[in-house]
């Protein structure tokens, strides 16, 4: 229990963090979610609710997009009970592949290590 917890902290602190540092005069983020790798083991329906929970109440159009990048097979049944949790946001997720996030969200002088090839 106190991990979850901990992890709840984490996120919100982050998304204070995220919303704090965006340019004067914007208010939407861009939610990147690289599941490269991604497996059952990682899967963590209590705090993807929760993440959804806080998004939507607390954060309400904070979100302009959400990407979901190289989503393996193992994801779909998650995203099918993730989904409906998501209530409106569910139109502002796009699944795409790594590839695509470095040609159409980033430059080279702003793409993460992790998407570097």
């Amino acid at each position: 229990m106190f991990e979850q917890i901990e992890d709840e902290r984490l996120c919100v602190f982050l998304l204070e963090k995220a919303i704090s540092s965006l340019p004067k005069g914007k208010e939407e983020m861009l939610g990147i979610f690289d599941l490269r790798g991604f497996g059952l083991k990682n899967s963590d329906l209590k705090f993807l609710t929760f993440l959804f929970d806080v998004s939507y109440y607390y954060y309400p159009r904070r979100l302009g997009q959400v990407l979901f990048v190289d989503v393996p097979f193992v994801f779909q049944p998650i995203w099918q009970l993730a989904k409906p949790l998501l209530k409106s946001y569910a139109s502002l997720v796009r699944f795409c592949s790594a590839d695509d996030v470095r040609k159409e969200y980033f430059t080279e002088s702003t793409l993460p290590a992790s998407f570097r090839r």
